[in-house]
């Protein structure tokens, strides 16, 4: 979610969540407020509150519940974002210029790094499914070994390094590629 509340990472217990899995209702998760930055808002006072219902254990995903009232502001997505609206409607216009119109049970997906403008007449809940966008070359050494059918312990050990190679592309942009040769050269 953009300017992401639940950007700091998985939550402390996101190891035994991995184990246990986490279930709750969309109505009884507490909500906490979390508002707009105020550059961003065009009209109105919108109130937001949202709270997140599970993190990755990478902390490159999150699960959250995002609710906002009557107001028209932009939005920056730093994540990549998929929603599915619960309550209410809003009207979301793309870079582009696309209107579409979002009400309970549809479902829209934003691109990381883009910004879209919010209408919310009214009210508006969400679920929203956010991931930080990891560059495909350091995707590669994870896919491989599940193609390969390596052992478990193997693959788990491999994933810890593919892990931590996700955590620092998520601090670092790869869209230089003197960085990116430098990364591949680096001994492992």
């Amino acid at each position: 979610m953009g300017q992401n509340m639940f950007e700091a990472g998985a939550p402390a217990g996101a190891r035994a969540q991995r184990r246990e899995g986490t279930f709750a209702s969309s109505r009884t998760l507490a909500l906490q407020n979390c508002p707009i930055e105020p550059s961003w808002i065009r009209t109105g006072a919108p109130r937001t509150h949202a709270a997140q219902h599970s993190g990755a254990i990478d902390g490159l995903a999150s699960t959250n519940i995002w609710e906002c009232t009557t107001g028209t502001f932009e939005w920056y997505y730093g994540w990549e974002e998929t929603v599915f609206i619960l309550d209410g409607q809003v009207k979301v216009t793309s870079p582009g210029g696309q209107v579409h119109v979002l009400k309970a049970g549809d479902i829209g997906y934003f691109p990381a790094d883009t910004t879209w403008l919010w209408e919310v007449d009214g009210y508006v809940r969400k679920i929203a499914f956010c991931r930080k966008h990891v560059p495909l070359v350091l995707n590669v050494p994870l896919r491989v070994l599940a193609r390969l059918g390596l052992s478990r312990r193997l693959r788990k050990g491999c994933a810890a390094a593919c892990n931590a190679l996700r955590w620092l592309a998520g601090r670092v942009r790869l869209r230089d590629t003197s960085a990116l040769t430098l990364l591949l050269t680096l001994p492992l």
